[in-house]
């Protein structure tokens, strides 16, 4: 039988179920902590108010100091009971003091004046103002006034030893005692007792120059630019001083009615000689704009035009508590069909300008008076000609730009030189040919591209199309009640914290959402930062990261995860406009921000790339999304790939791309490279390959791979010498696990990787490089300084957070392609969800470009065996002790540079070429990491038969 609502028994508000702690209980540590916080913070600010109390005393009593007060100062402590006492005797030494605080006051300033460093003890109350003001508001002393305060002592001891210096010079004998104080005159005394006066001058005037520039961070130049400034505006005022009687004369002639007498101007003029006008440079006068046609009306300022909506605004009520602020939410607005991109219209297509070549004449004649110019006399191929074709064209790039140089009309019909004018215009059109010059380092034939036929050869080429990929489905939105409850929960959360907020603004992402809020007036951002992990533990949320403030803006963001994450689809980014920007060379599809924007990056301004996380959290996936992003826009003849993968099995399907895309080298038998000792020999053969490209563009006197390119593509960069130009293709080097390979090789391994981060940037060799381990010994600080922009994902601690980003935040991310990307320009990374491409999307795409024709042989990169035989094969070029450390080797079967060292007794330097020359001859092969090199030859038989 159920009981009757009568008979249910009722509990009152504070009892609850046995075991479980009132709600009270359980909020009174909380509200412990808050109070011992407040006692600490109450404590500081009573301490700083007695401090600067006592600077303002001390403060005043050196202000108010004077020499009439010395023999009253001169009290010891018996006196100073006598005092409280009531001695008469004192008494009148009390009414005598001059000094605003009296005997006390006066006692004070002469025992800082003349027992310290001497008048300048006055910065000392000074700087208890600023200790104090500092512990008033931080509760701390800042280290940057703590490096103040330490320079100030500084300079002001070295100040005092060196005015103690200079009252033991006759000349400046007069200076008081309390110029520099009892510590002054002992530091003057000891080093005048070792260097003498003129010495202990010198010495005192460099410390306190050395001081003060390195104590408080002086920069000379902008010292020496800033006087040069201050020296220019005083005699820029002293010359208009000058010339204020010679424009008082001028206002006399002004009428304010009338203007100007013209006149008397003119008569002036007559009587007056002529002046004589500094020459200047000659420029083509631009038309000049006739003042009576400017239209009188006020000008008015439009409104700038909006711009197409990314976001829509929704106001949602809160339920419950009622926020104290509005909140919005932003979300972005559908649109993922691609915008049809116009092409780029090529320069063989573009008309050349029209010119009219009789006004063309007489204004570069005009311009040269002293000079015969004709614009119709045939070309017969000396440099001269050559040198006319080349101002013919830049006086055509003028005519362009220039209104009164067009066409005016019937000009060219009333000439009659109608066949000249065609030759002209031949002569005109012709394009701008760059004739490659011999440079001051010959190139020879062997420096030049070895896949120079390779550009010859065209093959059919068709992109990979969208249907490859999954196709995008709806993302499922974040529940409003879900967001409304985070928000009500995130302000709950900081009001109890005592962190009132205004202006909540909600943006959902796909994986994270963002709450961005300001602060109320009076509230520290540092104060906010302690509080992530308070907001994660109240939200139960995980990878919780606040912004303070966001960059650009005045604002505070937290970005919470959402409890239902969609998935961002790779063909989602590439259907983007973004992703199709032709201003982007080598687009990387990156994926969607927090406000679910989608973000494209371009790897060529990065340069290169460096990306960490722990296992499982995306890394592969996110290399995947960088290939595919590339091979959906560039075609094979544009872009190689070098893939190092030491792991053997993530990239092994991108071997179906060896004829196309694949960059590969000679000396191995391997496409996808996975063996650290080949490895090594790709990146040295990348190296080559660097230093080829750089002599092919110094020969070509071009500064980059893009410029080079297109005038060889324009015919602007003709062959010669041997040198057959191409355009180069930009080559990506993808190393998939660094650690495995630095744990092996660590020397060989980072010695090109980082020449090829400083240098290939120019000749379009990109390096993108992964681990799973960012430690400082596989992160090294050669490859960190040379990778500006990185990507981490989820890492274990906050220790390989700061290894990759330079700081936190990487240990907080929620894995599954959450990451944060620094390009390198940004003080604060950029949170985003990685697009996302599952392998059977991976396979069907290698499949599609495998299986198509490719190239007939792929990229070959240039031998590094052949080099290496050239220089060490030859017995000219060899050491003196070659063939000795060579048997040595074969005795011990075992090859390292420090054996050589202590058998031949060597240096360092000349055991390790001889070692390099031994392995090019192939008697020893290369390093093993600490197992040393093995040895190639059995016997001494064997190398008797090589030698």
């Amino acid at each position: 039988m159920a009981p009757r609502p009568d008979n249910i028994p009722l509990r009152r508000r504070n009892t609850t179920d046995a075991g479980s702690p009132a709600p009270e209980e359980a909020s009174r540590p909380q509200q412990r902590t808050l109070q011992d916080e407040h006692d600490r913070i109450r404590r500081f600010k009573i301490v700083s108010v007695l401090i600067g109390l006592l600077a303002i005393l001390m403060l005043i009593a050196l202000v108010s100091y004077t020499q009439r007060d010395e023999a009253n100062a001169q009290l010891t402590m018996r006196d100073m009971i006598g005092v409280i006492r009531g001695d008469d005797a004192l008494r009148v030494r009390f009414e005598t003091t001059y000094n605003w605080l009296g005997l006390l006051g006066a006692v004070v300033a002469h025992w800082m004046y003349t027992s310290t460093v001497g008048i300048w003890s006055i910065a000392i109350p000074v700087l208890m103002l600023f200790w104090a003001w500092d512990l008033f508001r931080f509760q701390r002393i800042t280290p940057l006034l703590t490096r103040r305060s330490i320079a100030t002592f500084s300079v002001i001891v070295t100040l005092s030893a060196f005015l103690g210096t200079m009252q033991l010079v006759e000349l400046t004998n007069w200076l008081p005692r309390e110029s520099c104080g009892a510590i002054g005159q002992f530091l003057a005394g000891v080093t005048t007792q070792f260097i003498g006066r003129v010495g202990s001058a010198i010495v005192w005037i460099v410390a306190l120059g050395f001081v003060s520039v390195f104590g408080f961070e002086i920069d000379l130049s902008s010292l020496g630019l800033k006087t040069k400034g201050l020296l220019g505006k005083i005699e820029w005022r002293r010359s208009n001083r000058n010339n204020s009687s010679l424009d008082s004369a001028r206002d006399d002639g002004y009428d304010e009615n009338d203007g100007y007498d013209l006149e008397d101007e003119d008569e002036n003029e007559v009587e007056t000689e002529p002046t004589i006008v500094p020459p200047i440079r000659r420029r083509i006068q631009r038309p000049v704009l006739d003042v009576d046609d400017v239209d009188e009306e006020p000008a008015t300022i439009l409104p700038r035009p909006k711009p197409e909506t990314l976001r829509t605004e929704s106001s949602i009520p809160a339920e419950g508590k009622q926020l104290s602020s509005s909140v919005k939410i932003l979300r972005p607005t559908k649109n993922d069909a691609p915008r049809e991109v116009p092409p780029e219209p090529s320069p063989a297509d573009e008309e050349p300008p029209s010119v009219d070549l009789t006004d063309l004449q007489k204004r570069l004649q005009e311009l040269h008076p002293k000079k015969d110019i004709s614009l119709f006399e045939e070309s017969d191929g000396s440099l001269d000609s050559a040198r006319d074709d080349a101002s013919l064209d830049s006086a055509r790039d003028d005519a362009s730009l220039d209104p009164p140089f067009g066409r005016t009309g019937s000009a060219l019909d009333d000439t009659p030189l109608d066949s000249a004018r065609d030759d002209v215009s031949s002569i005109v059109k012709r394009p701008l040919v760059v004739t490659v010059q011999d440079t001051l380092f010959p190139v020879e034939p062997e420096m030049q591209l070895s896949n120079a036929t390779l550009y010859d050869e065209e093959i059919a080429y068709k992109p990979p199309t969208i249907g490859l990929l999954v196709d995008v489905k709806d993302e499922a939105a974040v529940d409003d009640k879900e967001l409304e409850a985070n928000a009500r929960t995130l302000q709950e959360k900081l009001e109890t914290f005592r962190v009132r907020i205004e202006n909540l603004t909600v943006t959902p992402g796909p994986v994270v959402t963002q709450y961005e809020f300001v602060p109320a007036s009076g509230i520290k951002v540092s104060q906010i930062e302690s509080l992530a992990d308070d907001i994660a533990l109240a939200l139960k949320a995980q990878g919780v990261r606040i912004i303070a403030p966001i960059p650009g803006k005045g604002t505070v963001g937290i970005e919470i995860p959402n409890q239902h994450p969609s998935i961002v689809r790779f063909s989602s980014i590439i259907k983007s406009p973004k992703y199709h920007n032709p201003d982007i060379k080598l687009p990387l599809a990156m994926g969607k921000t927090v406000i679910g924007e989608v973000f494209c990056a371009d790897l060529t301004k990065m340069p290169h790339l460096l990306i960490a996380g722990a296992t499982g959290k995306g890394k592969s996936v996110g290399i995947n999304t960088i290939i595919a992003s590339l091979l959906y826009r560039m075609h094979p003849r544009d872009l190689k790939f070098v893939i190092i993968d030491p792991k053997r099995v993530e990239m092994n399907l991108y071997a179906a791309l060896r004829d196309h895309f694949l960059a590969i080298s000679p000396d191995i038998d391997e496409t996808i490279v996975t063996s650290p000792q080949n490895a090594v020999t790709v990146l040295k053969a990348l190296v080559e390959e660097m230093q080829q490209r750089f002599s092919i563009l110094a020969a070509a006197g071009q500064r980059n791979i893009s410029d080079y390119n297109q005038k060889v593509r324009d015919g602007k960069i003709k062959d010669k010498g041997g040198i057959r130009h191409r355009p180069m293709p930009f080559i990506v080097v993808i190393i998939d696990e660094l650690a495995d390979l630095m744990m092996t090789a660590s020397k060989e391994v980072e010695e090109p990787i980082c020449r090829l981060a400083q240098l290939a940037r120019a000749v379009g060799i990109h390096c993108i490089v992964a681990t799973q381990r960012p430690s400082v010994d596989v992160v090294t600080g050669l490859i960190k300084a040379n990778f500006p922009a990185r990507i981490a994902y989820q890492c274990s601690s906050r220790i390989d957070s700061r290894t990759i980003l330079d700081g936190t935040g990487a240990e907080h991310l929620i894995g599954n392609g959450d990451m944060l990307f620094a390009p390198g320009n940004t003080p604060i990374p950029i949170r985003m969800q990685n697009a996302f491409i599952s392998t059977e999307e991976t396979e069907a795409l290698c499949e599609w470009i495998g299986g198509q024709k490719g190239y007939s042989t792929p990229y070959m990169l240039p031998s590094v065996n052949k080099r290496g035989g050239g220089m060490g094969g030859g017995s000219s070029d060899r050491d003196a002790l070659f063939e000795d450390a060579a048997r040595i080797f074969i005795q011990l079967q075992q090859a390292s540079t420090s054996t050589l060292q202590r058998r031949l007794k060597v240096g360092y330097a000349r055991a390790a070429r001889i070692v390099d020359e031994l392995e090019m001859a192939g008697i020893v092969g290369p390093p093993d990491g600490s197992r040393g090199r093995p040895v190639l030859l059995q016997s001494e038989s064997e190398l008797e038969a090589y030698l």
